[in-house]
């Protein structure tokens, strides 16, 4: 036997350090999937805003059955969704927070299943084995629906397990309640039939006399999952195109998956779904650290040597058929689809796969336990059986923490697969009205520090802008006649277009003007990052300092600064308007160190946009000029800026207290400004 606690009666000292160690394992879960959860990942998929979007119609009273958007969705996730946001607003951390809380259930669940099926000691193993997987980690702190599907499927095999031993009526009622809410939660729980014929037909061939006991209880159990499951199967029957669409769209019976050759794609799919445990796993960066398997080397150690203690208990051990023959079942949604192995697809696995290092764990203790020490030596094997399976735990906990909160973190793919650049271009939005999600926290402004104007094509792009950002707070390009918005104004516009006739006419004079470069966006496909928006803001001047220098045509220089960080050295300047100018000039800014030219950029002010001819009097210009990739030096290091007519070449000359004129532009000091 794997587990010797069986299920004895427990002392009290022994029931006492039992429920402690459940605790802790439950809090340390808690903890990996709760700590910095709405920053980590960065960014808010766009199936997860999505999810958001449709809570947020359920809070306006449209429920639904079944979401038809997005290739269609099951409805428990998006009403878990609508309760968090109805209580904390619209955020990042209020969409994921239900997925924590999921997550942290199925460790329980997951305890309760180990349990159920052998001990309480193997219960804890697999409590123990989940709470410290990547993938359930990671599950656990994005807003995708699949989550819930593990927690079910926890729920119903404990108390079908437990119908089966007991013979009770409320665990088969529970257990029919369970599997048929399942079904209400991700697509994968489709597949759940053919894991329950395989479940039947092993009972029947190996432990007929039982399965004639239970029947009716079985009967029962069908008859409450399919009352369950009748308003969704009703659904269906209406509406099998939206329902059953997704389907169809990613198997690998495909001929735009397949390619012509459908038993190679298959052959290709199972060899990666079997190696996904222990050799790699998914590619996505949504889904996984890229191609790093479910399990590290230790705890891929104990699920190999676990699968081999559950084949050869197969016909005595009703608990490692179900884990063998679940996991293998669960396993088709990935094997069976593009892009194996999936994670999200394969999400079904979850408890069961986590059964399979339990029987290995809980078999090494055993061997080391009955091991070949001889009687002066069991101490020392009790010691060695309970510390190492401990060990190759906390390795497997030391490598999660250290791939997730280190290793994924820092990866620029998964912040952009996971659409970092349109949640910071909410958070700037919100910033701006100083109301909502501001990136960091909620705000709870009166909406009105400064109007926003969005062009549609970017709020049509990114769910994550609507879903963020109320629609009934900001105006939209163009402008009408009719449209009343103050003078700090602000808009968001996609930059490969020519936007300036609709914005520039809508800037008041004078103002503070500042464009800025958006944050940057990579799709799965895209071979680079780029920019997915410009920024344009027009505030009520400010105070400003001294003029450092006066240029003639009206053009006035207030202040130098340089900041550096891992991007590079950037020079910002802030240009004051005393008279229109009758030219569009450019700025050169040289970078000198030691009186000698390091680093330059010429361009137009404000990326090009803010050009001199657009200033009025009055007017404030912030003007950005990247100088390249250098460490500033202070002590050695000065700018010269200054101005030309392009065409010409002509200088615009500098100005000097006696009124004189010079041509080779202002000499400052490198003044650096720390970055937040």
């Amino acid at each position: 036997m794997a587990y010797r606690e069986g299920k004895t009666r427990l002392t009290g000292s022994v029931r006492w350090r039992s429920q402690a160690i459940v605790l802790l394992l439950l809090l340390l879960g808690a903890a990996l999937r709760l700590v910095e959860i709405g920053r980590l990942p960065a960014g808010l998929y766009h199936d997860e805003a999505q999810n958001g979007l449709d809570a947020l119609s359920v809070l306006t009273g449209q429920l639904q059955l079944y979401f038809p958007a997005n290739n269609g969705r099951e409805p428990a996730f998006i009403y878990l969704m609508a309760t968090s946001i109805a209580c904390l607003g619209r955020s990042p951390f209020a969409a994921r927070l239900p997925s924590a809380f999921a997550g942290i259930l199925t460790l329980a669940a997951t305890y309760d299943l180990g349990r159920t099926l052998w001990s309480r000691r193997a219960g804890r193993w697999a409590l123990a084995v989940l709470a410290v997987t990547l993938w359930h980690v990671h599950l656990s702190r994005v807003a995708f629906r699949a989550v819930l599907l593990p927690l079910f499927m926890a729920l119903y095999l404990a108390q079908g397990a437990r119908a089966l031993r007991s013979g009770r009526w409320r665990s088969w009622l529970a257990a029919g309640v369970f599997y048929g809410a399942s079904w209400y939660t991700y697509m994968a729980a489709r597949f759940t039939p053919i894991a329950l014929a395989a479940l039947a037909l092993y009972g029947l061939l190996v432990y007929p006399q039982k399965m004639r006991l239970h029947w009716r209880g079985a009967v029962l159990s069908v008859l409450v999952a399919l009352i369950v499951l009748l308003p969704l199967g009703l659904y269906t029957l209406r509406f099998p195109e939206v329902v059953l669409a997704r389907s169809g769209q990613v198997s690998v019976f495909s001929e735009e998956i397949h390619e012509g050759q459908p038993w190679r794609t298959l052959l290709r799919h199972a060899i990666a779904t079997a190696g996904m445990f222990t050799v790699q796993g998914d590619r996505i960066w949504r889904h996984n650290l890229a191609l790093r398997p479910v399990w590290e080397p230790g705890l891929g150690l104990a699920f190999l040597w676990g699968l081999g203690i559950a084949l050869a208990r197969l016909r005595r051990d009703p608990g490692a058929a179900l884990a063998v023959i679940w996991t293998a079942v669960m396993a088709l949604p990935t094997l069976l689809a593009e892009d194996a192995p999936h994670f999200l697809r394969g999400v079904g696995v979850l408890p069961t796969a986590a059964l399979l290092p339990t029987l290995g764990l809980g078999g090494l203790a055993t061997r080391l336990e009955d091991g070949s020490l001889r009687h002066e030596g069991r101490l020392l094997s009790r010691i060695v059986a309970r510390g190492l399976p401990s060990a190759l735990l906390v390795i497997g906990l030391t490598s999660t923490a250290y791939d997730y909160f280190i290793r994924y973190r820092t990866a620029p793919l998964a912040a952009h697969w996971f659409e970092s650049g349109p949640v910071q271009l909410a958070g700037r939005i919100n910033t701006l009205r100083g109301n909502g999600w501001d990136g960091a926290r909620m705000q709870h402004g009166a909406c009105d520090a400064v109007d926003v104007v969005i062009d549609r094509q970017l709020w049509n792009t990114w769910e994550a802008l609507p879903f963020l950002v109320p629609a009934s707070s900001v105006h939209f390009l163009p402008l009408d006649a009719a449209s009343a918005i103050g003078p700090d104004r602000a808009f968001f516009v996609w930059p490969y277009r020519d936007w300036e006739p609709d914005v520039l006419p809508n800037l008041p004079h004078p103002a503070y003007h500042q464009i800025e470069r958006g944050p940057e966006a990579q799709g799965d496909h895209d071979p680079a990052p780029y920019s997915i928006a410009t920024v344009i803001i027009a505030e009520t001047r400010p105070e400003v300092p001294p003029t450092v220098a006066t240029f003639e045509h009206g053009i006035a220089l207030r202040a130098a600064l340089v900041t550096s960080d891992q991007e590079g050295c950037t020079v910002t300047l802030w240009w004051d308007a005393t008279a229109r100018a009758a030219s569009d000039y450019t700025v050169y800014v040289h970078y000198l160190r030691d009186g000698v030219r390091i680093a330059q950029h010429d361009g137009q002010p404000g990326f090009g946009h803010l050009r001199t001819t657009f200033w009025h009097p009055g007017d404030l210009i912030k003007d950005i000029h990247p100088v390249g990739d250098l460490e500033p030096e202070p002590g050695s290091d000065a700018l010269r800026v200054g101005l030309y007519e392009a065409a010409t070449g002509a200088p615009v000359r500098l100005v000097n207290a006696n009124g004189e004129f010079a041509t080779d532009g202002a000499h400052l000091p490198v003044i650096i400004v720390e970055q937040p």
